[in-house]
């Protein structure tokens, strides 16, 4: 499963550099997937994800950055954390 509790509201981030910092909001949990719409797009796309693409950090439990799922970033509402510019 996943390292942590998901919930609605929480918001991630794309670990893929290629996706652009893409961010996605959960809207509801069910069983082992959540239902998520993607945000800043004109129209929200709506879908279910795997709860195990869902992760705490960018970064794996070696320290390794993460290349696949999404971080958990924060809740919606709240400012969003920075990202290390290193």
């Amino acid at each position: 499963m996943t390292d942590h509790q998901v919930s609605s509201n929480q918001v991630y981030e794309a670990c893929h550099p290629g996706d652009g910092k893409r961010r996605i909001r959960i809207i509801a949990v069910h069983g082992n997937r959540a239902e998520i719409e993607t945000i800043g797009r004109r129209s929200a796309l709506r879908r279910f994800i795997l709860l195990n693409t869902l992760h705490a950090s960018a970064t794996t439990s070696t320290g390794r950055p993460r290349r696949t799922g999404y971080r958990l970033v924060g809740l919606l509402g709240e400012p969003p954390e920075r990202s290390p510019t290193t």
